[in-house]
């Protein structure tokens, strides 16, 4: 008992340890790394370029060093290496950031980290494709939610930055795009580390630097919003500011139908069990309106709207008046047969479980509109049956009391 005692004690003291003391620590290191041109490597001055050293332990900074790159371009760190820790080492020159990364078994090897001359000429970017990806309809709340993707490839040996002193709401020199009038609940994700998003007239704005890209390893950017509607179409027609190599347009045939007079509708093709409609074009030039819509979105039934008005109570009081009004007939046909009625099924109780369990699911996303749809028929199919069972049963028992 003792023992046993001893080990948990010893676990619990362990666990509130914080994390670096659970760390193995290897030891000092030497860290050696050069900072190099990409391009025009004669007229690099590498004093132009500070180099930090941040070292993470998880989320959490544990140290910071800064270092200037000698006439070659060297530099060198001493750090402690501790297995779990990241070593982040950045480099500014011309106002854009450059990194690499390496962990506690990797600083032995020379860290090298490759700089570009800047530009604020955006026709240095070219979008390889970018894809519109309608991803489902929520009619109750009447708002459609739209995926896109964007492969952007900088062929230049310039990375661009934007000019932050600008004048005027273009943000001409800004990696821009479009969104349609009305877009909310807007979340962009990148490969790109660093900056911010900001708003623009008619879309949004990236300030991070785009540096050129290797052969096959385009810049990908990806964002996501909302769209209310109260009729069955919506335009998502926008100006392509870049153009674009290729365009996708990508539509469930459950949610929508598409359309687009510069695309080819290539038909339907099935994904993950899902029906997907595509529309593909090619060569869409700069500046370029590209016309997009969706048709024929789903619409609130009756029963949705009766639902939704009564709110949360509707389990409780609009099932029940139905099923009253169903009961009510089949009672006095069961009262004049004088015999009783046994249906099979589950009990009334567990039926209305199920169906505040389906709404939650629903409002949370994770079944699709058809499938709810089909399954709250047959949850109140089968409360008409539960309510009929019940009150049947009573009915029989007051009849045989009679007799």
């Amino acid at each position: 008992m003792r023992a046993a005692a001893s080990v948990a004690v010893l676990l619990a003291v362990l666990l509130l340890l914080p994390g670096q003391a659970l760390a193995q620590e290897v030891g000092e290191v030497e860290i050696a790394g050069r900072v190099e041109h990409g391009a025009d490597a004669a007229s690099f001055d590498p004093a132009q370029a500070r180099v930090t050293l941040n070292v993470l332990e998880g989320i959490t900074l544990v140290s910071q060093d800064s270092a200037l790159p000698d006439e070659s371009g060297a530099f060198n760190f001493t750090a402690t290496a501790v297995e779990g820790r990241t070593y982040f080492f950045s480099v500014e020159y011309q106002g854009a950031n450059y990194s690499a990364v390496r962990d506690a078994g990797d600083l032995s090897e020379p860290v090298v980290v490759t700089v570009f001359d800047t530009t604020n000429d955006t026709s240095v970017l070219t979008v390889q494709s970018h894809t519109v990806i309608v991803t489902g309809a929520v009619p109750d709340e009447g708002f459609v939610e739209i995926l896109e993707r964007v492969m952007v490839r900088n062929d230049s040996d310039l990375t661009l930055t934007p000019d932050l002193n600008a004048q005027g709401p273009a943000m001409l020199s800004f990696l821009r795009f479009a969104l349609p009038p009305g877009a909310y609940n807007l979340d962009v994700r990148s490969n790109i580390t660093g900056g911010q998003v900001l708003e623009v007239d008619r879309g949004f704005a990236i300030n991070s630097p785009v540096p050129p890209t290797a052969p096959g390893l385009p810049h990908q950017f990806e964002f996501v919003y909302r769209l209310d509607y109260d009729e069955p179409v919506i335009d998502l027609t926008r100006t392509m500011r870049f153009g674009a190599e290729s365009v996708r347009f990508v539509v469930p045939v459950d949610v929508a139908t598409p359309s687009s007079a510069r695309l080819t509708d290539l038909g339907a093709t099935e994904l993950n069990g899902r029906l997907l409609r595509l529309l593909e074009g090619q060569d869409i030039a700069p500046a370029e309106v590209l016309p997009l819509a969706v048709a024929d979105l789903p619409g609130k039934s009756a029963f949705d709207g009766a639902r939704e008005s009564a709110g949360e109570w509707y389990v409780r009081y609009v099932v029940p008046a139905v099923v009253g009004l169903t009961t009510a007939a089949l009672l006095l046909l069961s009262l004049r047969r004088r015999r009783a009625v046994a249906m099979a099924g589950a009990s009334r109780e567990h039926l209305i479980a199920e169906a505040r369990a389906l709404r939650d699911a629903y409002d949370r996303h994770t079944i699709g509109t058809t499938a709810y749809e089909g399954r709250s028929r047959v949850i109140r199919d089968a409360l008409v049956q539960a309510e009929v069972r019940d009150r049947l049963t009573e009915a029989d028992g007051e009849g045989s009391t009679r007799d």
